[in-house]
């Protein structure tokens, strides 16, 4: 999906997007078109913190265009 980030992160990364924002939430869409606010992205961020030990600003969540821009910022 995105290069040079390992396929586990990114599979991690779409299962907390689908978690915060719900089973319909589009992987190729923002985070706020798929209904997220501020308190999400923070909630995401922690998510993903929990999960894979990486750390994500939560601007950089509300900003991406989907998982695979999200992904590549890491």
């Amino acid at each position: 999906m995105t290069s040079g980030v390992p396929e586990n992160f990114v599979q991690d990364v779409k299962a907390i997007w689908l978690e915060v924002l719900g089973a319909e939430a589009d992987f190729d869409s923002g985070f706020l078109e798929n209904g997220g606010d501020s308190f999400r992205a923070v909630l995401f961020t922690a998510r993903v913190f929990e999960v894979t030990g990486q750390e994500m600003a939560y601007l950089d969540v509300l900003e991406a265009t989907g998982v695979g821009a999200l992904c590549a910022l890491v």
